[in-house]
């Protein structure tokens, strides 16, 4: 099948414009998106040749969008083909490809607009409103998707996965660290007992989080923000599934919507105590303003340290770091202090998510003392 056919599945005439964007991550996953439009319709038609894209999982990525909407956020609408399905499976150079299409969205992406523009002060303008988003999502408790989603951890996103993306960094940073720093051995092997220990704990009580259904993916490039600039809504729900909202929240407190932070503002921030206590400080405060949208369980308050010590340490920041300056063994030797000041932290996230009568400063002041 080529593009001509895919487009007659959902429409009688062929468009007056089309082009594509390939998206693909290697040969076994395979995405390809083609933006088509028609007089009277307009259209982003996906293709994909991966194992997490499924007409299963196509439909639940519908009942997200609709769910979203229903709350009052804007999410472009997955469609139906002229058959009447929610997803195709075709023959596309020569692979079985799972075909669906959503509508262009009406809004422009943050990406799209002049970062001087969505930047107050080194923040989004939209941040404290995505995060009210997620506050949302999560209490609604969505449970249509039987599935995990790209966030997920102490499980796989697909069958392909040999673990989770948490493990898999750990698992690689410390290949680089026994095969090529000796010197370090010792002392990554206590790390990684610390980092085994704490997972332990933590599958013990992690699935009595309370989860939903999360489109998983927040960074410019998806999130829709409204003429005034103002957040509107979001797309792209390759990467919806299930998933606690604390993972979400810690994941998403970290990066605050901008997967290029290690380029361009956490060069030093392993080298340099002052940006890791800032990094730090900045997600304790995105924290407290989560409190305010959300109602923090108590298997939430037991599960935040561990939590915190599973994604912290090993994430793809700190591997990020390891690649890049793997020639300057001094650094890398900070590197492996930061992680090891990380897995001792303690942080008082009880105090923090407790609904209180205290002031909002008096709360800021202890958590600038954690």
């Amino acid at each position: 099948m080529d593009f001509t056919e895919i487009f007659l599945l959902y429409h009688d005439e062929l468009p007056c414009r089309w082009e594509y964007k390939d998206t693909s991550r290697g040969e076994e996953d395979f995405r390809r998106t083609v933006f088509a439009d028609w007089e009277d319709q307009k259209l982003a038609i996906k293709i994909a040749y991966n194992d997490f894209t499924s007409p299963h999982r196509v439909q639940a990525w519908q009942k997200a969008a609709e769910a979203y909407r229903a709350m009052g956020y804007y999410c472009p609408q997955i469609i139906n083909s002229k058959t009447g399905n929610i997803a195709e499976t075709v023959k596309y150079e020569g692979r079985k490809c799972v075909v669906y299409a959503e509508e262009r969205a009406r809004f422009q992406t943050a990406d799209q607009f002049d970062e001087t523009a969505v930047l107050r002060n080194g923040r989004h303008i939209y941040h404290d409103s995505a995060l009210r988003f997620l506050c949302k999502i999560g209490s609604a408790r969505l449970d249509f998707a039987d599935f995990p989603s790209g966030l997920c951890i102490l499980e796989r996103f697909c069958p392909s996965d040999p673990c989770d993306e948490i493990m898999e960094c750990a698992l690689e940073f410390k290949e680089i660290i026994e095969g090529q720093f000796p010197q370090y051995i010792e002392r990554f092997q206590r790390i990684w007992s610390r980092f085994l220990e704490n997972r332990g704990a933590l599958e013990q009580i992690y699935d009595q989080l309370p989860a939903s259904v999360f489109q998983a993916d927040l960074n410019a490039g998806n999130i829709l923000l409204d003429d005034n600039m103002r957040f509107a809504g979001v797309l792209d729900f390759n990467l919806t599934g299930r998933d606690t909202a604390m993972n979400v929240f810690f994941r998403e407190l970290w990066i605050n919507f901008d997967e290029d932070i290690p380029d361009k503002r956490e060069n030093n921030m392993y080298y340099v105590e002052k940006n890791s206590e800032q990094s730090l400080q900045s997600f304790l405060h995105n924290l407290l303003l989560i409190k305010d949208s959300y109602h923090f369980t108590e298997a939430e308050k037991r599960a935040a340290p561990l939590l915190y010590r599973y994604l912290r340490p090993f994430w793809w920041r700190p591997l990020h770091a390891l690649k890049r300056d793997k020639g300057d063994p001094e650094k890398v030797g900070k590197i492996l202090g930061w992680i090891e000041n990380e897995q001792a932290r303690k942080i008082d996230f009880a105090m923090i998510m407790n609904e209180s009568d205290c002031e909002t400063p008096e709360i800021e002041q202890q958590i600038r003392r954690q």
